[in-house]
């Protein structure tokens, strides 16, 4: 009795498995981001992401070499027009605010702004730079 259990267990575990690696494979988006950014705390270069939620409301960043991780906000605003990431810049620094996919919901998100970006936007306002200027990346 116990070896069939055991093996109705590894069978559902497989499932699962294999369910979770499907889901996390359709929640991704792809960009390639022409400018040096800020995620959360962390610098990221210029290059080609893959931008994924690998957990409910986390929001992972990965190229070759570098991965940012950040916790997030469900995002109330939707694109019409493609999957966008949306940048807060200030002076020469871009700071990643929003992702948007109108095909995966769980992909609606907004990333709270970091220490780093509240420094910016005091630098910008005191050298009285052209105030919260947003730049979108289209994604696919």
């Amino acid at each position: 009795m116990n070896r069939i259990s055991a093996i109705a267990l590894l069978t559902t575990l497989a499932s699962v498995a294999t369910c979770t690696g499907a889901i996390a494979q359709e929640s991704q988006l792809k960009a390639n981001i022409p400018f040096d950014f800020t995620v959360g705390n962390t610098w990221m270069p210029a290059g080609e992401y893959t931008i994924s939620t690998p957990m409910r409301l986390i929001l992972e960043l990965r190229s070759s070499g570098h991965v940012a991780s950040v916790v997030t906000l469900e995002s109330h605003n939707e694109s019409n027009s493609g999957g966008k990431l949306v940048f807060d810049k200030y002076g020469d620094q871009y700071f990643l605010h929003e992702v948007l996919c109108p095909s995966v919901r769980s992909l609606n998100l907004d990333i709270a702004g970091s220490k780093a970006e509240k420094k910016a936007r005091e630098r910008a306002i005191e050298a009285k730079l052209p105030e919260g200027e947003q730049t979108m990346v289209a994604a696919r």
